[in-house]
């Protein structure tokens, strides 16, 4: 929405209205933009594969068997040769991304990140999630922030798609009749799209310029003004550089294809041709541009290079640049997160945050091989030789039975990702019984060897999977299931072209001889097609989503229970009922949360054991899923931040926690401190001040509502609030009460927040009349700490104070800049310094509280919602 709506471009006119019909469609975009797009990307997978059965209409699976092995080996280590130098100059993106976003990491950690990141992206597709989440992982525990790794990943991801134009145009012109027989175009058109593209980068790269601010306060970096926004792009010389980058990547990536070409045309032509397929292959969303980019090559040059050595060339490309990368990236996070899982205790105990959903690729890649495999014919030789040792049924069963381990694999893939217990034990057995089938059906010990080794990996790291949950209770996620029938649907591609020379006919369904290889693979697909399909209908039919309400009484009963067995007293604010909450399927643990826009706020960490903790934070995270809302983790501890981590959240500072020692606290030690304590304590007794504290249920709460009401009107404030508690009789009759007593009128109250584990206490509702002592608050604190102390208490809240404790140090994140100016010049919005000197009174051990939220998601977003929920609403935020 623009700032401004009186302009031209913003108004709504009368020649120009916005019809009901028309909103009701943009409406539905909107709602359904999801499903929409999902189907799209299906759909033009689909016609890539249409497109590539007609051209290879005159192609066997023979021939191009006999293709592959005709490549020559010089020409295959050229290929490997080009792809080694691709990888190389592709982290010149990652270093380029550092200095961009202002991050400085040693070169190992970058080039660690560079080549996992793009060889992980280049296989799945979706770069800038995949890649981004990937290089998050890796460079959070360097203290890089999520908006940093953002703006690297965006970068990376941008620099090739603002650099593909001007390359293609120069690729054009490089040889302009070549490229016209191979596009099907006029020299005269080519020339002229191909000069107004480079004109047009020039043009643009001199408008940009010409934009830029007088003050660059960024080294590496161009601010420029568009419109009311200021842009913050990579400076010149980092631009020309990078652009040189993406001309020498590009040239390799297209290089590996090049060298396996039996007769290649001129470089120029086929450099742009590939330069158009890369691109469409990334605009169609199908993952790693399966298909298309195969589709666009086939169509320019099968007539020239012919069918068969063009496909032979386009698969072990696709073997050499994308698998064999993707292998050797999910090893070297495998080495590296089983080092980190077993240095420290501390990595003991929490699990680890890569190692999961890199076992979930290798998963995913075993049920594509087990699929793929179904479809093609066995070997001759080695059917051969075992169908002297056991039946051919046996054959038959175990070939039928590979394809539904493959569905089942993809399926779980997403079940391991979310580290599902259950999702772990069935993937091992389908795993081990995948290598066995695979021994049977055809002795295929290659596809054996992989489904050992991906198993001994998941055994490896067995405690990334810690989760309890059950698999029916898996969200539904409408990315692994379009992915899972893209895989399905190419299987079925490769099955028509396998036995394309096969002529259909009903009888092959029920042939069962050793040679029925054409029976066997339709048998198999349709078994897998049809336990998609069963799966999928379950997975989209069954019990409507969990309804988020206010807890009932039992509920809140149960809350209480956990509760009071707990050493969190904050958990208390659950009973305010204006939070939903969210049980352990154990009742060990809960969250308390509440809805407001797309997000799902949860109030502090899970309140209960430490065991459940990461159960619940998961739990959690599927409830978001369910609802497409954003889950938001509000005042959480240090030590849980890798469980938020695990599930792809990033932390930013909130403020500090004053928390006092009680065995330390001593009223009558020696020191300027503590004798400001004494005096307040001594002067407020001599004045007639006095502590009292009820038990629940037996506060005077006619006298205390009266001091409420005169509060809140003194400080010109309504009742707030999720993480507030408020003046009601049904939320305070759960707790004792503290009064301070005035010459025996009450004139100020807390509401105590304990537990039956004596470790912690703290305070919610704190109001004192306006007509009270001065040093009457100062009062309270001091007698509470010392009841607590008489009562052999570990330790005592003072309450956090928000943006306490930011450091405004150069390249700290925005939030992290904008909150330690607030607290320094924000007197006249609140007394934050005065409140933080006020708690230092007491001595006490500040500790930092977080703020968990989507990587990627603008932190802003996340408070303003928190801070509507506080508030009571939009308004709220208004009226105070």
């Amino acid at each position: 929405m623009r700032a401004n709506s009186s302009e031209p471009q913003d108004t709504v006119t009368a020649e120009q209205p916005i019809t009901p019909t028309r909103l009701r469609w943009l409406d539905l975009l909107s709602k359904y933009r999801q499903p929409i797009g999902l189907a799209v990307t299906l759909l033009l997978f689909a016609i890539a594969l249409i497109a590539c059965r007609h051209l290879l209409l005159e192609l066997d699976l023979y021939a191009l068997h006999d293709s592959i092995l005709e490549v020559p080996k010089p020409a295959l280590l050229g290929a490997f040769g080009a792809a080694v130098a691709g990888f190389i100059i592709l982290l010149g993106y990652e270093f380029s991304g550092a200095r961009y976003a202002g991050v400085k990491l040693p070169a190992k950690t970058l080039a660690m990140g560079g080549f996992t990141a793009f060889a992980i992206g280049n296989a799945i597709g979706l770069s800038m999630l995949s890649g981004g989440s990937v290089r998050y992982r890796l460079y959070a525990r360097h203290g890089i922030g999520a908006s940093e790794v953002a703006h690297m990943t965006v970068f990376a991801s941008l620099a090739l798609g603002t650099a593909l134009p001007p390359l293609a145009a120069l690729a054009t012109l490089s040889n302009l009749p070549a490229a016209s027989t191979y596009l099907h175009l006029s020299q005269g058109l080519l020339g002229g799209i191909a000069g107004a593209v480079l004109l047009l980068s020039i043009a643009l790269c001199i408008g940009i310029y010409r934009r830029r601010l007088p003050d660059q306060p960024y080294p590496d970096n161009l601010l420029v003004k568009a419109g009311r926004r200021t842009l913050r792009l990579p400076g010149r010389r980092l631009t020309f550089l990078q652009l040189i980058i993406t001309a020498l990547d590009v040239a390799a990536a297209a290089t590996v294809l090049y060298m396996l070409l039996p007769e290649a045309p001129p470089f120029g032509p086929f450099l742009l041709v590939y330069l158009l397929a890369l691109a469409a292959g990334v605009l169609s969303h199908v993952p790693g541009g399966v298909g298309v980019f195969e589709a666009i090559l086939l169509a320019a040059f099968a007539d020239k290079l012919g069918a068969a050595p063009l496909a032979a060339a386009l698969l072990l490309y696709r073997m050499i640049y994308v698998v064999l990368p993707l292998l050797i990236a999910c090893v070297f996070l495998l080495v590296n997160e089983a080092q980190r899982l077993f240095q420290t205790q501390q990595s003991l105990r929490v699990a680890s945050g890569l190692a999961a959903p890199v076992l979930a690729v290798l998963v995913f890649l075993s049920g594509v091989v087990l699929l793929f495999s179904g479809a093609t014919p066995e070997i001759d030789s080695r059917l051969e030789n075992i169908g002297f040792l056991i039946p051919h049924r046996l054959i038959d069963a175990s070939h039928f039975g590979a394809s539904l381990i493959g569905v089942l694999c993809l399926l779980l893939a997403q079940g391991l990702r979310r580290r599902l217990s259950a999702a772990w034990m069935l993937t091992m057995v389908l795993l081990l019984t995948g290598a066995l089938l695979s021994l049977l059906k055809g002795f295929d010990w290659e596809e054996a060897s992989l489904m050992i080794m991906t198993a001994v990996l998941l055994a490896i790291f067995r405690r990334s999977f810690y989760r309890a949950s059950r698999l029916t209770e898996l969200p539904f996620s409408p990315l692994y299931l379009v992915a899972s029938v893209c895989v399905l649907g190419a299987s079925i591609w490769l099955l028509l072209f396998a036995y394309q020379d096969v002529p259909y006919s009903h009888q092959l369904w029920w042939q069962f001889t050793l040679d029925a290889n054409a029976p066997r693979g339709l048998r198999s697909l349709l078994g897998a097609a049809v336990l998609l399909v069963i799966v999928s209908l379950t997975w989209l039919l069954r019990t409507a989503r969990p309804i988020i309400h206010l807890p009932t009484p039992d509920e809140l009963e149960r809350a209480t229970k956990i509760l009071m067995a707990s050493s969190q007293p904050d958990g208390g604010l659950a009973l305010t009922g204006d939070k939903a909450l969210l049980f352990h399927p154990n009742d060990e643990a809960f969250l308390m949360y509440a809805r407001r826009g797309r997000s799902l706020v949860a109030l502090y960490d899970p309140i209960g054991p430490t065991q459940p903790r990461a159960e619940m934070i998961w739990q959690f995270r599927d409830l978001c899923d369910i609802h497409h809302a954003r889950p938001v983790f509000y005042q959480v501890r240090a030590e849980n931040l890798p469980y938020y981590m695990d599930i792809g959240l990033t932390a930013i500072k909130l403020g500090e926690e004053a928390r006092v020692d009680l065995k330390r606290f001593d009223l009558e030690a020696k020191g300027k401190e503590m004798k400001d304590l004494r005096y307040t304590w001594n002067r407020g007794t001599r004045d007639g001040l006095s502590l009292e504290i009820f038990e629940p249920g037996h506060a005077p709460m006619d006298e205390l509502k009266v001091i409420s009401d005169a509060w809140l009107t003194g400080k010109n404030v309504r009742e707030k609030g999720f993480s507030l508690g408020r003046f009601s009789d049904d939320y305070l009759k759960h707790f004792r009460i503290a009064i301070i007593r005035f010459e025996g009128r009450p004139v100020a109250f807390a509401n105590l927040l304990e537990t039956y584990n004596h470790d912690l206490a703290s305070l919610d509702l704190m109001r004192a009349h306006p007509d009270a002592p001065k040093l009457t608050m100062e009062f309270m604190m001091v007698g509470l700490i010392q009841h607590y102390k008489n009562h052999d208490y570990a330790r005592f809240s003072l309450g956090m104070v928000p943006l306490s404790g930011l450091q405004p140090r150069r390249g700290a994140p925005l939030t992290q800049r904008l909150g330690s100016m607030v607290f320094r010049r924000g007197e006249q919005l609140y007394n934050f310094q005065g409140l933080r000197r006020f708690k230092d009174k007491f001595q006490p051990d500040w500790e930092p509280r977080y703020m968990a939220v989507p990587a990627g998601l603008d932190p802003l977003v996340a408070l303003a919602d928190t801070a509507a929920l506080i508030a009571g609403g939009l308004t709220g935020l208004v009226k105070r």
